[in-house]
């Protein structure tokens, strides 16, 4: 009897549990399942050509004999589909194994899928590379969850915080990011997202390529080069603008600041994260004023410095990176 065609989909993208991932392997042993495992391997792979196929397994395969047994398996040529289904029903199941025991082996799709959690600390900054050639730059108390072994048709990552993208292409393993409250999907692109779980609002700028962003309701949004998506998510609603200065997006990449009629309360925020420093504020009332400031200093007094300059308000160092706001006398 044929599983749940989602528990499948799972263990192939590397996300079933190991019950599931032994239910679908067993499965597969089956006359049915090797029948369905040929053809979703013809389906999904009709397009690919060895290039792609090394992309894939980022390494070399033991011997030319495996290598033209496993191309012939997962890339039918000059065959048509109706001859290719009666072939694949016929397949010896020794010769079927070892393609997927070789699939297997290099994504890891029948054993339990392990994760790893790179967690960002206040006032630091991390670049991860994955398995696939992606960069990710990770800001200040930022949290990126990801897969040791990437599923064998998709690439997803979680984010807690902000991070930059710079995806490798691989049109038949779409890469995803997932934030607590937003989905965003793409194939090969870079951009900037902000989505701390704290904060309201998250916001997605598109540098290269194209984002399709999914919310609440399974709403859909697209972003094009040049635009930022404001996405709140207690409200479900989605602006769509283009910024005018869209480098201030990214400023944190190189240790700048910079706000543009910004509530003190977020730049005091971003400065707790970046700077890993405290703030104490006796009149809440301070914290709707809004300022404009640019800086690439490094130094947290020198920062602060400038912010005086240009406020009504003076920071008074009250034990070491604690600082208390006041108004100027």
């Amino acid at each position: 009897m044929k599983p749940d065609k989602n528990i499948i989909d799972k263990v192939l993208n590397n996300t079933a549990s190991p019950d599931e991932a032994k239910q679908i392997a067993n499965w597969f042993a089956t006359d049915e399942g090797q029948a369905y495992l040929s053809h979703r391997l013809a389906s999904e792979s009709a397009e690919i050509g060895e290039e792609e196929i090394d992309e894939w397994t980022k390494g070399s395969i033991p011997t030319d004999r495996m290598q033209k047994r496993f191309l012939e398996q997962i890339k039918p040529r000059h065959q048509s589909w109706k001859i290719w289904k009666a072939v694949a029903v016929i397949i010896p199941f020794l010769l079927l194994s070892t393609a997927l025991g070789f699939l297997a082996d290099k994504t890891g799709i029948f054993s339990e899928t392990q994760y790893v959690e790179i967690v960002v600390p206040y006032g630091e900054r991390m670049q991860v590379i994955l398995q696939d050639g992606t960069t990710v730059e990770l800001n200040s108390a930022t949290t990126l969850r990801y897969p040791k072994q990437f599923g064998l048709f998709s690439r997803k990552v979680e984010l807690y915080g902000e991070g930059y993208f710079k995806v490798e292409k691989e049109t038949s393993r779409p890469f995803s990011v997932e934030t607590k409250h937003l989905k965003i999907a793409v194939t090969g692109t870079q951009f900037n997202v902000k989505a701390y779980p704290e904060d309201s609002r998250i916001f997605v700028t598109l540098d290269e390529g194209g984002v399709l962003l999914k919310g609440a309701g399974d709403k859909e949004y697209h972003l094009i080069p040049g635009e930022m998506a404001v996405y709140d998510w207690q409200s479900g609603k989605c602006g769509i603008n283009r910024p005018e200065d869209i480098d201030s997006v990214k400023a944190w990449r190189t240790n700048s600041l910079n706000f543009y009629m910004a509530p003190l309360r977020d730049i005091i925020k971003v400065m707790e994260r970046q700077y890993d420093t405290r703030f104490i504020i006796n009149d809440s009332t301070l914290l709707d004023s809004k300022y404009t400031l640019s800086t690439s200093k490094v130094n947290v007094a020198d920062v602060l410095h400038d912010l005086e300059m240009v406020s009504r308000i003076e920071f008074v160092e009250v034990e070491e990176n604690t600082f208390e706001i006041r108004i100027k006398q």
